[in-house]
């Protein structure tokens, strides 16, 4: 599905670095792909849970909540809601037995609402910090003329298409990869974008 090691380093071969195992976390509405996917938050203790000595190295890619769609009747223009802002890097484990709290944002219904993923404990690190360019919502007139949505990063953070056209993303479809939501005409749920996610490497 995504092909991260533009981010980060392939594992090496004998006596080689890199990393070499994945982890993601996701909301309790997260799809299947997630390692975890039943809860609001996590608490991993980088020791007992990932097997990490002090000093070590762990990979994030860490992906906000999208926006939710416009709800609109007919009019001159319509956008679907942007991608979740996306946070990467390579952290150093000061203190491997401190716990790390790994809260996913879950996406909301209010228009123009993006909510952060978060870590916290022995790392602070939130998608607020974050960006994503390339994230940017559909566009669609009366006449049917539309702009694609933004790709994302490796499939998160897409876009929300608009009402008529298949470009994009309905986010809510794809709880776990922060997704914008969809352009539409009811306040029904149908525009709700998608959730965030953590995924480590390490």
């Amino acid at each position: 599905m995504s092909n991260f090691t533009d981010f980060f380093p392939a594992a090496g071969g004998s006596g080689g670095g890199g990393f070499t195992k994945r982890l993601k976390y996701t909301t309790a509405r997260g799809l299947d792909d997630a390692d975890y996917n039943n809860a609001a938050s996590y608490t991993v203790n980088p020791a007992t849970d990932l097997g990490l000595e002090d000093g070590a190295s762990l990979g994030y890619f860490m992906i906000g909540s999208g926006v939710s769609g416009t709800i609109a009747s007919p009019a001159s223009n319509r956008t679907g809601g942007k991608g979740g802002r996306i946070l990467q890097g390579i952290a150093i484990i000061a203190t491997a037995t401190t716990d790390l709290v790994l809260t996913p944002a879950a996406a909301t219904s209010a228009s123009n609402s993006q909510v952060n993923t978060t870590i916290t404990g022995g790392l602070t690190l939130n998608t607020a910090d974050g960006a994503n360019t390339s994230g940017f919502g559909g566009t669609e007139s009366d006449s049917n003329r539309a702009t694609a949505a933004g790709n994302g990063i490796n499939g998160y953070g897409v876009g929300g298409r608009t009402y008529n056209l298949e470009n994009g993303t309905t986010g809510k479809n794809y709880h776990g990869f922060g997704g914008g939501g969809r352009v539409f005409y009811t306040a029904n749920g149908t525009n709700l974008a998608g959730d965030g996610a953590i995924i480590f490497f390490y």
